[in-house]
């Protein structure tokens, strides 16, 4: 969310994640997500009107998770290439720390259906493209000045955009921790696929 969050909305918006993830976005209740908090459902609705606006937030603060780990990467000093590897990085890292947003994320891919949507419904899922956008474009600029200095093949740049993307986001398909797993797995796993953004791309 673009906007500043309380320490209560952030709980929220935690135990909602978690929720979603495990019990499914469509089965996951406002209720269930009050009993994992140990609290009450005004408590939530104080925050957020209905189901629908609290995944709307969810969202859109799986997006600001990643959007604050690729900004202060980005050095336009860099070649493109270092550019795009470094916001790569910083992209599956935050993936992974932020694991349970962007498994709802992908559960919810499809968006709303027009005939049940509200108007509030509407406004949100407007934010939530906006953001998506501005997000996207950091990546698109990146890819478009490599492409125009030569670094990158040139290729249909929304094609190459949305591919690289979905698969830096591929860790929210089949990753989940595992006891035991070997220290640096994580850092290993955003390296390779930094890697094969880039090489994608070249």
């Amino acid at each position: 969310m673009s906007e500043t969050i309380s320490e209560s909305q952030s709980e929220i918006l935690d135990a909602a994640a978690a929720c979603f993830m495990k019990l499914g976005v469509s089965l996951a209740s406002v209720d269930d997500i009050a009993h994992s908090l140990g609290a009450t459902k005004g408590r939530i609705y104080h925050h957020f009107a209905s189901k629908g606006m609290l995944l709307g937030a969810v969202r859109l603060q799986a997006q600001e998770f990643t959007r604050k780990a690729v900004i202060p990467v980005i050095d336009d000093s860099l070649s493109p290439r270092r550019n795009f590897h470094n916001m790569a990085l910083a992209h599956v890292a935050a993936v992974f720390e932020t694991l349970p947003y962007h498994k709802v994320v992908m559960q919810h891919y499809t968006g709303l259906e027009a005939k049940s949507a509200s108007d509030a419904d509407r406004a949100m899922e407007a934010r939530i493209q906006q953001a998506n956008t501005s997000y996207e474009d950091l990546f698109r600029g990146v890819i478009q000045t490599g492409m125009q200095r030569g670094e990158f093949r040139r290729q249909n740049l929304s094609v190459a955009l949305h591919s690289v993307l979905i698969l830096l986001n591929a860790p929210v398909f089949w990753y989940s921790p595992r006891p035991g797993e070997p220290e640096g797995f994580t850092a290993g796993v955003a390296r390779q696929l930094a890697d094969m953004g880039l090489a994608a791309l070249c």
